[in-house]
């Protein structure tokens, strides 16, 4: 009785200490800083830097907006932070997020495939954005969505809005492309 006892003890200290354990590492984790991202694209070359920045990124069906008068549409998004090394939490690995704006200027038409930008419902990951010297600049999503936008000059900036925050969810590639096979 007295041996269940003194091991129920120990059990309840470990168990303490582990607590305690996981939340100075999140308070270690909450201090890092990340350096937010303010990039401008003005040609097809900086769109693919760009690209690589935002791959699988997540933008909910109401974060698209084409403002016609002045030319400008706007998305926003939960960026997959690519650019940041994985931390250790609670022996797992975890990952950046955070929130973004995506915004492309001089702006003449907006086509969308496959996307319904009133439905809150749905998600879009979005996998690549390619331009042209021509005027065009294709976003393609996961699936069939795709955004074409017919611009009069390349000119898209990328702003970070938000803190970064974590997640131990990693985007897999080898497992989409798996179910493509």
């Amino acid at each position: 009785m007295v041996r269940r006892k003194i091991g129920n003890a120990r059990q309840r200290q470990r168990n303490f200490l582990s607590q305690k354990q996981e939340q100075v590492q999140a308070r270690a984790l909450a201090a890092t800083l990340h350096e937010p991202l303010k990039l401008r694209a003005q040609d097809p070359v900086d769109l693919k830097v760009m690209s690589a920045l935002l791959q699988d990124a997540i933008v909910p069906g109401t974060n698209f907006h084409y403002d016609p008068k002045d030319k400008t549409f706007t998305i926003l998004a939960n960026r997959f932070c690519w650019e940041e090394s994985p931390e250790r939490f609670n022996h797992k690995k975890v990952y950046g997020r955070i929130l973004c704006c995506l915004q492309f200027q001089h702006v003449e038409k907006v086509q969308h495939i496959d996307i319904d930008p009133k439905a809150p419902e749905n998600h879009y990951d979005l996998l690549s954005m390619d331009g042209d010297t021509e005027g065009e600049v294709l976003l393609t999503f996961a699936g069939t969505a795709r955004l074409k936008l017919r611009v009069g000059e390349l000119s898209c900036l990328l702003m970070d809005l938000e803190d970064m925050w974590y997640t131990t969810t990693k985007p897999d590639h080898k497992e989409a492309m798996r179910d493509v096979a």
